[in-house]
């Protein structure tokens, strides 16, 4: 008995066309990675502050990358501090770890470059570290967030075994310049509008002032500038407590 040929069309056997087949696949999972990444710089553009920025991008950086745990790190200036994290232990961990002032998340926002930790119970680098984190066998990768040339944090990735990440891997890089943009934007319009409303409130206290001493406005701000410097106070801060109390610092 001959039997008929029931092998499927949708089962290619030309190596050629397995290739191609391949390739439609790959350019798919590109275009679906893209359409992700778009959607993502439109949710952190509609985050109405700093922190819902980040929260929102830590979300996707999770969700995207998979990791099993990750954090947020912000810096300005010399100060360092815990932006997110997926979990209360992670947030602890992050926040030992600027403390010390040694580790993967802090050489990566130092240098802004990667920094890869294949297994945490292998790392010799930062001896300090090593000795307060649990448990033992896990691989982090830190991965710098800058923008206009400025490292302003880093987003760390953690996974419950060693060797999961790749510092080849171009993906999380990637991620974090999209998240990096929209932070660093985010701090500008935040610090914007509180330069605004600094500016009003010292103007404000101005006014009264010049109501209560009849005195100009030159010499009203001077009074608001000595109280300033004399209290180590920043200068809106002495025109809220005049606004509030309806006196002068003591």
């Amino acid at each position: 008995m001959t039997f008929p040929d029931v092998t499927p069309e949708s089962q290619p056997t030309d190596p050629s066309e397995l290739s191609h087949r391949a390739a439609a696949i790959d350019r798919s999972a590109a275009v679906s990675d893209e359409d992700r990444l778009e959607d993502l710089v439109v949710q952190l553009h509609e985050a109405p502050d700093v922190q819902q920025t980040v929260d929102r991008f830590l979300s996707f950086a999770v969700e995207f990358l998979t990791p099993d745990h990750a954090t947020i790190a912000l810096k300005r200036r010399t100060r360092l501090w815990s932006a997110a994290a997926t979990d209360d232990a992670s947030s602890a961990a992050l926040a030992a770890q600027l403390s010390l002032g040694q580790g993967p998340c802090v050489t990566a926002m130092s240098t802004g470059l990667s920094v890869l930790v294949p297994d945490t119970g292998q790392e010799i680098r930062w001896p300090e570290w090593t000795q307060v984190i649990t448990p033992r066998g896990r691989s982090i990768f830190s991965i710098p967030l800058t923008a206009a040339g400025t490292t302003i944090g880093a987003l760390n990735l953690t996974s419950e075994r060693p060797h999961i990440f790749d510092a080849a891997d171009i993906r999380a890089p990637r991620v974090a310049t999209y998240g990096a943009v929209a932070i660093a934007a985010a701090q500008e319009r935040e610090s914007l509008l509180e330069a605004v409303e600094a500016s009003k409130c010292i103007g404000q206290a101005i006014g009264v002032l010049r109501e209560r001493f009849s005195i100009d406005g030159d010499r009203a701000f001077d009074i608001l500038r000595r109280y300033s410097q004399d209290r180590n106070k920043k200068l809106r801060q002495v025109a809220k407590h005049l606004l509030d109390t309806g006196q002068l610092p003591d």
